[in-house]
């Protein structure tokens, strides 16, 4: 090693060397603290470990240990939701405590990208805590606290719109604020205002809960309460589907994960609803106010083909459910004519029609052609939108 090398290696080891004494000192201090006192000020501790440190190993510990109070000998780390983790130790009095701490923490001015980092180590690597996110971002949605939701975006969007946890996080929403509710609550209303990111993931996670399932069997509209508000935010703000297309606010280092927007379960929910329900009014308002988002969403030319709002292999997955719909009509001896089908064909059509007309589809799309074209029974609408797009 050169000289310079040498005294680099000195001086990193000197850093950690006294990071670890001061941590050691922090530890000793926040154990002499009740909870959730001991929570509160160790948040101020850890997010100074992460930004200015740079020291994130000691503090997903100080995470473990006095937030949520996890045994130390089965730490919780990682990205990712571990199958087996830490024990929760917190009772439901001091979830409830740690909801507030959090709320208070989190309600702070500051960067968004340290808010970020700090929300990302909280809850990217545990499923044990999923308790407390989910009462955590409840509250929040209660209290419109638009810092905490953004934040929440911005981990969704990291950990993936449809992965388990972010699967879970919707379903509570829904919950709280449909299932268990005679009308929908003005803060739900008003999300889109509060958090479009936030907003728009939550569609992405939820239009994945519903009508969604190859068999028609599987098809489980959504609750009508739930599809009012949808209908609702993506009409009055027909970009709202494309807030998660925005830059996020990441630490320095940090991977941005790649963006699915809502705009194809949109599409799935008002395609496949026709094959399970005649109420199709805020379908159909759904419906061109999707079409509407799609004509307002045409990239500029230059845009990279995966930074475009739909995949194809999205669309893919609406074309199976359609044909498994079609060859059960057809083994039963009925009509492919049959008029809700015909509706869903032409809607499917109008969707891509717009979609590739706009720029907003990326991907395979020859093989979507060809998938569309290999359906059984003809609609002519469908058939000019595939003639027109065939190469």
């Amino acid at each position: 090693l050169s000289t310079k090398g040498v005294n680099n290696s000195k001086r990193r080891l000197r850093n950690n060397l006294k990071a670890l004494k001061m941590t050691s000192q922090e530890r000793s201090m926040l154990r002499k603290s009740e909870f959730p006192d001991m929570a509160r000020d160790a948040l101020a501790i850890i997010e100074n470990l992460i930004i200015n440190r740079n020291k994130h190993d000691m503090a997903m510990d100080l995470i473990a240990e006095f937030v949520f109070r996890e045994r130390r000998d089965e730490p919780a780390r990682g990205g990712q939701f571990a199958k087996q983790s830490a024990q929760p130790r917190l009772s439901p009095i001091e979830e409830f405590q740690l909801v507030l701490v959090l709320c208070d923490f989190f309600s702070r001015p500051g960067p968004d990208a340290t808010r970020n980092a700090v929300f990302l180590s909280l809850f990217g690597g545990s499923n044990t805590r999923t308790s407390v996110l989910n009462k955590l971002i409840s509250t929040a949605v209660s209290g419109s606290i638009a810092p905490l939701l953004c934040a929440a975006g911005t981990w969704m969007q990291q950990l993936g719109c449809t992965s388990p946890a972010s699967l879970e996080l919707a379903q509570c929403i829904v919950r709280d604020f449909v299932i268990f509710s005679k009308n929908s609550s003005e803060q739900l209303k008003s999300l889109p205002l509060v958090a479009p990111r936030f907003a728009a993931n939550l569609m992405t996670a939820v239009t994945d809960l519903y009508l969604n399932g190859t068999a028609k069997s599987q098809l489980i509209p959504p609750p009508d309460l739930l599809l009012d508000v949808i209908t609702d935010w993506v009409s009055e703000n027909p970009s709202l589907c494309l807030a998660s297309q925005q830059q996020l606010a990441l630490p320095s280092g940090a991977i941005a994960m790649p963006v699915i927007t809502p705009l194809a379960g949109l599409i799935r929910w008002c395609v496949l609803s026709l094959l399970v329900t005649n109420r199709q009014e805020l379908y159909s308002k759904l419906h061109l106010a999707v079409l509407q988002s799609l004509l307002e969403a045409t990239p500029p030319i230059t845009t990279p083909p995966t930074l475009q709002p739909i995949n194809a292999q999205h669309l893919l997955l609406i074309v199976n459910t359609i044909q498994v719909e079609m060859e059960t009509l057809t083994q039963q001896g009925m009509s492919l004519e049959e008029e809700n089908l015909q509706n869903c064909l032409e809607r499917f059509a109008q969707a891509v029609q717009v979609g590739l007309t706009s720029r907003c589809i990326f991907g395979n799309i020859t093989q979507l052609m060809f998938r569309l074209e290999a359906l059984p029974g003809k609609n002519k609408l469908l058939q000019i939108v595939i003639n027109a797009n065939k190469t």
